[in-house]
């Protein structure tokens, strides 16, 4: 049986997109409800994230049957990790913890904020309600992640958001901004060139998630200690 994304249904997002985030206002300690906060936003913003995960996991199953989900996502894109088939409240930052993260950074307007494996573009949507002015790329592997954002940013009309296709184990420079923003993925190797990278980014914030990148940047030396950022498990800041 074949499966086609245009099966999708489009959902309309409400108008009133300030009722769809208001639940980050007020403060939750436990990642499951934040979890279950942000599953909400993202239905009520139109996503169809549940369906594309489904969809992508039956098509790595056509391809071999007998395989696990941390299989799943080397056999459809060449070998890279996108961990299709896990839970993707999981892998994503929730919307309380980017309002924690941007409240501790405060970006200002017209900033540039660049997420190194964007997933389905959840930040600049964040960005889009409450730092209007600043602006983001988001850089994906998975382009059926990366339409479902852009439709999604169309709806909402937002500005100076942007998200594209892009595989990080293959670029030779990164697009110049003032916020980096990178979690594991990959293999060590891949997250090492992006580190190496990220050593040109002068005058720039960068925000680590991932015991993986932790360690590497430890082991590495140039890049300190960096901050914790209270609140947030395993996450950090690095002032370049």
């Amino acid at each position: 049986m074949d499966f086609n994304l245009t099966c999708l249904d489009s959902i309309t997002p409400p108008k009133k997109i300030d009722d769809i985030f208001s639940p980050i206002t007020l403060p939750i300690d436990h990642d499951l409800s934040k979890r279950q906060i942000s599953s909400q936003i993202d239905l009520d913003l139109g996503f169809n994230i549940k369906k594309i995960e489904e969809i992508l996991k039956v098509q790595a199953l056509q391809i071999a049957p007998e395989t696990h989900f941390d299989q799943w996502g080397p056999l459809l894109h060449n070998g890279a990790q996108t961990w299709i088939g896990l839970d993707f409240q999981i892998l994503q930052s929730s919307y309380h913890d980017l309002k924690i993260l941007f409240d501790l950074i405060k970006p200002r307007s017209f900033q540039k904020i660049i997420d190194l494996g964007a997933g389905y573009g959840r930040m600049g949507i964040f960005l889009h309600q409450f730092y209007p002015l600043t602006h983001f790329l988001g850089i994906e592997l998975v382009p059926e992640r990366v339409n479902e954002a852009r439709r999604i940013y169309e709806t909402l009309h937002t500005f100076n958001k942007e998200i594209i296709v892009g595989d990080l184990s293959q670029i030779s420079e990164l697009p110049a901004g003032d916020i980096y923003f990178i979690y594991d993925f990959g293999s060590e190797e891949h997250i090492s060139n992006i580190l190496k990278l990220l050593k040109n980014t002068k005058n720039s914030i960068l925000v680590v998630k991932g015991s993986i990148c932790r360690n590497l940047m430890l082991r590495d030396g140039y890049f300190g200690d960096g901050f914790k950022v209270k609140m947030l498990d395993d996450l950090y800041l690095y002032y370049l």
